[in-house]
């Protein structure tokens, strides 16, 4: 059977996912995109699996299988999105228009779970045989702050995969490497009194501005001088700050929240002992300082494949074969893969659609770049399975 692309059946599928309110804090779901999936791959023979990874909340796990020994794909890609408040568009009845697709989750990342699960669909219809397997994994909990429960449950597997590609948006790019992301409250104890004799105090606002200007003066420009060939430099952003109680009295406490975007090669441990070694640094207790890493920031980390590795190199040997201008990069923004690389499996991030209209008050993905996708799926399953 030569079963063709439909563009009106794969937009169907996207349909379908997109009208499904999946933000974390609409219970339940994730697990309906789950089960939508599973319904749809099961019609075409498909194997499907569920995995409950937190009470009411399942990956959904989509199987190809083949029928002899060889290369294990993973297809991945998150189920839930980002919350629907300020969206200036209908967030839940996904719509075509000047050929796109627009609705909450349509670029992020719903367009690439529907362009994988599709591509999948096509060649079981044309009765390929896979050598090995192709596996669509759909985790839970990437946008909410549970720390990707879903992809991090894949690590305790180890290496059940040859290889792995993330359907994240990357204009069709290869991404082989991204950056981790890091946030923290750091806490500053000083001693209160009274503002008119502010020498029986010890001002926490002032010993917190000075750590701050450290950060500034010292720590950026040696971030400046940490570079990744792929993601570019190490950042760090001071974005909040709180202190006080009013302004008579010397303030006994102040903190603020740092954000730390880092790159393969820095280890999160390294992040925080830097901002200690720089208050150790002050004439200041070292009890008076408290570090937490914020809990949605936890073991987001970042992100690296060898480019010349086969998942890579035979994956940008797709896109051109699809007449694509592809390139191999690295990108900024946090991804499932990360997860899947510490469990020993290569992985790349690539999907339809531009990242920049992820989380935006008006999303949508362009319909081309889900055709190419798809396109280019089929071309990589074939190559390393046949």
């Amino acid at each position: 059977m030569n079963a063709q692309f439909e563009l009106e059946e794969l937009l169907n599928i996207l349909k379908d996912l997109v009208d499904i309110q999946s933000h974390y804090l609409n219970i339940g779901g994730e697990l309906q995109v789950a089960e939508k999936l599973g319904e749809i791959a099961k019609k075409e023979g498909l194997n499907v699996e569920y995995e409950e990874i937190t009470p009411g909340r399942s990956n959904a796990y989509i199987t190809f299988i083949g029928s002899e020994q060889g290369q294990n794909i993973v297809l991945c890609g998150h189920m839930d999105t980002v919350s629907s408040e300020g969206m200036t568009i209908e967030p839940f009845n996904g719509y075509v228009e000047d050929n796109k697709f627009w609705g909450r989750g349509s670029v992020d990342m719903k367009g690439g779970l529907a362009c994988m699960l599709y591509a999948m669909i096509l060649l079981k219809r044309q009765s390929f045989k896979p050598k090995g397997s192709i596996k669509l994994i759909g985790t839970v909990g990437e946008e909410c702050p549970t720390n990707s429960d879903g992809a991090f449950a894949l690590r305790s597997k180890g290496k059940f995969a040859d290889m792995a590609i993330v359907g994240e948006a990357t204009s069709l790019n290869i991404a082989a490497a991204h950056k981790g992301t890091m946030s923290m409250e750091v806490r500053i104890k000083g001693k209160a009194a009274h503002s008119s004799n502010p020498a029986l105090g010890d001002n926490a606002i002032y010993k917190a501005v000075d750590l701050i200007s450290l950060i500034k003066n010292e720590l950026l420009p040696e971030l400046d001088k940490r570079s990744h060939h792929l993601c570019g430099k190490a950042t760090l952003n001071v974005g909040m700050i709180e202190g006080g109680i009013q302004n008579n009295i010397v303030p006994d406490k102040c903190k603020f929240s740092l954000n730390r975007r880092y790159i393969p090669g820095e280890q999160e441990s390294q992040i925080i002992e830097e901002i200690v070694d720089l208050w150790k640094s002050l004439p200041y207790e070292l009890n008076d300082l408290e570090i937490e890493v914020l809990k949605e920031t936890e073991n987001r980390i970042p992100m690296e494949t060898n480019v010349d590795d086969p998942v890579v190199v035979k994956l940008l040997d797709s896109c051109k074969r699809q007449g694509l201008d592809s390139f191999i990069n690295g990108v900024n923004y946090w991804t499932d893969g990360a997860h899947l690389r510490v469990a020993g499996i290569p992985t790349v991030v690539f999907g339809p659609g531009d990242i920049a209209q992820a989380h935006a008050a008006v999303e949508y993905i362009d319909i081309y770049s889900m055709e190419k996708a798809v396109l280019v799926y089929m071309d990589f399953i074939k190559e390393m399975c046949s």
